[in-house]
């Protein structure tokens, strides 16, 4: 995932995969403290949504560091799969914006491209309801 802070009051975190992990988490907590983000701020938990056919782009690369950023196809389908709905949650602004940058239109495309990642059972019948419903018109 791609080290990117997010402002919005909902998520005030940055979702990442990092080894070694308990290395690496000490040391953000110590970090997150000094700095005012809390201890909490960088969030491993979106390796629960990991596919085995992950897409990544390499972003940035270090001495001891590499940084990868997910390709766009690949959020769509996480977000689509980890998708909230309601106006408390940013999600379907999330999904909204990735179907544009991908140029999406149709409900067949974006079932394509999600489906590529994961199995289309997977995906609450909600979320596919949701997302017929942004692609209409």
């Amino acid at each position: 995932m791609c080290l990117v802070y997010d402002a919005r009051a909902s998520t005030q975190d940055v979702d990442a995969v990092f080894k070694p992990s308990k290395l690496i988490r000490e040391a953000a907590s110590r970090i997150g403290t000094r700095l005012g983000y809390g201890e909490d701020w960088l969030n491993d938990a979106v390796k629960g949504f990991f596919s085995e056919k992950s897409t990544f782009d390499l972003f940035l690369e270090l001495p001891s560091l590499k940084v990868y950023c997910a390709q766009a196809e690949y959020l769509l389908a996480m977000k689509c799969l980890a998708m909230r709905l309601g106006k408390e949650f940013h999600d379907e602004a999330d999904v909204r914006y990735l179907l544009r940058y991908l140029n999406v239109t149709t409900y067949q495309q974006a079932v394509g491209i999600i489906s590529t990642f994961y199995p289309l059972e997977r995906f609450p019948q909600e979320t596919l309801y949701a997302l017929e419903e942004m692609l209409e018109a």
